[in-house]
């Protein structure tokens, strides 16, 4: 099974939250984890936020962004999707960095993996496979 790995499940997957156990085992199992070139810039920034709210040392957020970083085993070239993911946002008037993950996921037939509301809403919207 292919897997397009977003940011929120990517963090909690590094931060042994409550979701890690199974974003390991989906990963584990995965035949290949992608995610957009995005999700460095993203994962980054939601580290960030821990940091500044106390959470995390820099240190510990620098442990933290290796360990999201391991989990993707192919980061697809943000210009690659522009396009077609600026198309989507537009037509279904939605944020277009979700649009970058369920673009492609809907390219390769991925299941996208997430702890986001909205982008879960929108995959299911699209009619492809969202996990959990």
């Amino acid at each position: 099974m292919k897997v397009v790995l977003d940011a929120s499940a990517g963090i909690a997957g590094a931060m042994g939250r409550d979701a890690a156990p199974w974003v390991s085992d989906v990963v584990s199992r995965a035949t290949v984890v992608l995610a957009p070139d995005l999700y460095v810039a993203e994962v980054t920034s939601g580290l960030w936020k821990y940091v500044i709210a106390g959470h995390l040392t820099i240190d510990e957020a620098m442990s933290r962004l290796v360990d999201a970083l391991e989990l993707v085993e192919h980061r697809v070239p943000a210009t690659e999707l522009a396009a077609e993911a600026l198309r989507e946002a537009s037509a279904r008037r939605h944020a277009v960095y979700d649009l970058y993950y369920a673009v492609l996921a809907r390219r390769e037939s991925a299941v996208v993996v997430t702890l986001d509301k909205r982008l879960r809403e929108l995959v299911e919207t699209m009619r492809m496979p969202v996990h959990p």
